[in-house]
């Protein structure tokens, strides 16, 4: 599997923090503690917007975060909010809904995203989505 993202230099150490996040800014009155947790994953989408049909295919992502109800990571590719994802990590894997994206460079977009369903490791993370490339009906 290749990783096509592209850190921007502020993000040089990216993989050297790892614990409890801080506040993202002054106002950040999030309800639930982040815990930053950096390392590689693979995504799949599982359902994805009319106009911005997706592969059936793996893309490499860098996690970023993640708290009871959500995670952030990195990719190199563009998502939209209302997208579902399907992020597999070694100890578990997971269905999100994309909420909001901001690109730090080229080739890297910050996705932030709400946790739809955690499950246990297994084969089915790797399995062919029940609703491929299909609007959401949530």
């Amino acid at each position: 599997m290749h990783w096509d993202i592209q850190l921007p230099v502020e993000l040089s150490d990216y993989f050297a923090s790892n614990g409890e996040a801080s506040n993202s800014f002054p106002t950040d009155e999030r309800s639930n503690q982040r815990i930053s947790i950096r390392t590689r994953g693979l995504l799949w989408s599982d359902v994805a917007l009319p106009f911005c049909p997706r592969p059936n295919r793996p893309i490499g992502i860098y996690t970023r975060d993640f708290s009871r109800t959500g995670a952030g990571f990195l990719s190199s590719v563009q998502f939209f909010p209302e997208e579902e994802l399907r992020v597999v990590l070694p100890t578990f894997w997971v269905r999100v809904r994309v909420t909001r994206v901001r690109r730090l460079g080229e080739a890297c977009f910050e996705i932030g995203t709400i946790l739809l369903h955690k499950y246990s490791p297994s084969l089915d993370a790797f399995e062919p989505s029940l609703e491929p490339q299909m609007e959401s009906t949530h």
